[in-house]
């Protein structure tokens, strides 16, 4: 039950089903992001072995930056994979006919795929300031930050895949 007696709301399937790719994903390729208990307890046990709080807290924050930067190696190349999609798909489809509806199709996916390939690679997953201190509150901002910019790249991935096999289609 939610607040005041109410239900819960729970996440139409939209929602839910972008979720299980992000996290089926994520279970295959063996790279887990851990949850933030887990991170709170690397940093206290790194704190209770003689390291600086502000260190712990940096070298988790550094973390999360070298995980966005390998998801950016590993998106970059698909961006305009969705492009080259997307000619394509627009050749074939000058001649009109019923293959130029299903190659319609194909770049509304493919340009849907490049929408979430372009949001994942300029989502930030570092510190919010820089200069300033890191704090555990930083850590849980590029937590959540890491984890939607994944999230965003699978879901790209997803959708310019499915434009290239629409389009395979046409073209056998």
């Amino acid at each position: 039950m939610g607040e005041a007696g109410r239900p819960a709301r729970t996440k139409r399937w939209p929602g839910r089903t972008w979720e299980r790719i992000a996290r089926s994903a994520q279970e295959r390729r063996g790279q887990r992001i851990p949850s933030i208990e887990a991170l709170e307890d690397a940093i206290d046990k790194r704190i209770a072995s003689g390291d600086s709080e502000q260190d712990a807290t940096l070298a988790v924050i550094e973390d999360f930056e070298r995980s966005a930067a390998t998801v950016n190696a590993r998106t970059t190349p698909l961006v305009p994979a969705s492009g080259i999609i997307v000619t394509a798909a627009g050749l074939l489809s000058r001649d009109g006919g019923a293959e130029a509806i299903i190659c319609y199709i194909a770049i509304a996916f493919a340009f849907g795929g490049l929408g979430y390939l372009a949001a994942a690679l300029f989502t930030h997953a570092g510190r919010p300031s820089v200069g300033i201190e890191p704090t555990r509150t930083d850590v849980a901002f590029a937590h959540e930050r890491l984890i939607k910019k994944e999230s965003q790249a699978h879901k790209g991935s997803v959708l310019s895949f499915v434009g290239f096999v629409i389009l395979l289609v046409v073209i056998i």
